[in-house]
C-alpha cells in the first residue's frame, strides 16, 4: 500500500456514485417504512430519517453484491440495505439514550428532542420495521443475518454497561464488546453482500471475516476521533467515551505501558474527567506513551487483513472501490 492515502471521504463518496442507483431504492424503502407509519410515528421518522449518516454499510453490501459473475437482483439489494441502514440507525436512538449523546449527525439526538420515552419506542419501532425489510428475503440465511447481528449489537451495549469504568478492563473484553456493538453489523452487511452476489460459501464466508476486521477497525478510529486525535469537522461532541467511564483501546495501551504510579494517576484522572481540563490532561498522557498511535497501528493492520480477503474478489470497478475504502479507513476524520 502507498503511505498516501486518498482521503476517506472522498472515497466513500465515489463509492456510494458507483451504485447510487441501489441505494436510492434502498433509501425509497426507508422512506416507504416512515410514510407508511401510524400518526404520531410516521413525521418522527421522516425527520429521523432525514439525518442521513455515511451509509457505509450499505456502500459495503451493495459494492460486495455487484463483485459476482452476473448482476444481483436490485430490488433484494435495496432490501437487504434498507434492513441494515434501519438496524443501525434504530441502535444510535437507543445508544444516544444510554451515552445521554445531545447530538448526533451535527443535529439534536431523538431523545432530546421528543423525550426518551418516545425516542425509545421509535427506535424499538425502527428495529421492527428492519428485520420486515427482508422478511421475504428467498434465502432464508440472510433474516437469520440481520436478526443474529441485532442479537450482537443488543449483547455488545449491554457488555459496555457491565464494564463501564472498569479500569482493568482486559482486551479480551474489550475486543468482545466491539465485535458486537460496532463489527457484528458491518460483518452482516458483507455476508449479506456475499449471497446477494452468488460466491460460493467460504468465498460469503471470508466476506463475513473481511467486515468484522473492516468493523475492528472502523471502532478503533471511532476510539481515536473521541479524543479528537486525527479529528476533521467531527459531527459528535469530543470526550464522550471518557465522560461515560469507557475504557477504549488507547487506555488500554496506556494501562499496558505504565508504572503503577501512573496508573494510580491516571485512574483518578478518568474518575474526574467531566470535569474543565481533566480530559486535556488524560490526553497529553496518552500522547507521552504514544498510546493513539499504537492504536491506529492496530487498527491499520485489520485493514491489512480486510484488505487481503478483498484481494480474492474478481477485479472491476467494485473491487477497486472496496479496496480504495479499506485504505483510505485509517484516515477517516469524522
Amino acid at each position: 500500500m502507498s503511505s498516501t492515502k486518498a482521503d476517506f471521504q472522498v472515497v466513500l463518496g465515489q463509492a456510494r456514485a458507483l451504485v447510487q442507483d441501489q441505494l436510492a431504492m434502498a433509501e425509497k424503502v426507508i422512506l416507504q417504512v416512515a410514510e407508511a407509519a401510524p400518526a404520531g410515528i410516521s413525521d418522527r421518522l421522516v425527520s429521523l430519517f432525514g439525518r442521513k449518516g455515511k451509509r457505509i454499510r450499505s456502500t459495503l453490501l451493495c459494492l460486495i453484491s455487484n463483485c459476482g459473475k452476473l448482476p444481483p437482483d436490485s430490488n433484494r439489494v435495496a432490501q437487504a440495505c434498507a434492513s441494515v441502514e434501519l438496524l443501525h440507525l434504530a441502535s444510535l436512538v437507543h445508544d444516544d439514550i444510554i451515552d445521554g449523546t445531545e447530538l448526533r449527525r451535527g443535529q439534536i439526538t431523538a431523545h432530546k428532542e421528543w423525550g426518551t420515552q418516545v425516542a425509545v419506542l421509535i427506535g424499538d419501532y425502527v428495529l421492527s420495521q428492519s428485520m420486515r425489510c427482508v422478511i421475504d428475503e428467498e434465502v432464508h440465511d440472510v433474516p437469520v443475518i440481520i436478526s443474529d447481528a441485532a442479537d450482537k449489537l443488543i449483547v455488545g451495549e449491554i457488555m459496555e454497561l457491565d464494564h463501564t469504568g472498569e479500569m482493568t478492563l482486559s482486551r479480551a473484553t474489550y475486543n468482545e464488546i466491539i465485535d458486537g456493538k460496532t463489527a457484528a453489523l458491518i460483518e452482516a452487511a458483507a455476508r449479506i453482500g456475499g449471497i446477494m452476489a452468488c460466491f460460493d460459501q467460504p468465498l460469503v464466508d471470508d466476506c463475513a471475516k473481511m467486515g468484522a476486521h473492516f468493523g475492528i477497525a472502523f471502532q478503533i478510529i471511532d476510539d481515536l476521533l473521541d479524543y479528537g486525535y486525527g479529528s476533521k469537522n467531527l459531527d459528535k461532541a469530543k470526550f464522550t467515551d471518557l465522560s461515560n467511564g469507557l475504557i477504549t483501546l488507547p487506555l488500554l495501551y496506556y494501562f499496558e505501558d505504565c508504572s503503577a504510579e501512573e496508573r494510580s494517576e491516571m485512574e483518578t484522572l478518568i474518575k474526574s474527567a467531566q470535569e474543565d481540563g481533566v480530559a486535556e490532561k488524560i490526553l497529553a498522557k496518552l500522547n507521552e506513551k504514544k498510546s493513539f498511535d499504537k492504536a491506529k497501528a492496530e487498527a491499520q493492520d485489520h485493514l491489512e487483513k480486510a484488505l487481503q480477503i478483498a484481494e480474492k474478489f474478481p477485479r472491476n470497478n467494485f473491487t477497486e472501490e472496496i479496496i480504495a475504502m479499506f485504505a483510505s479507513m485509517s484516515e477517516r476524520g469524522n
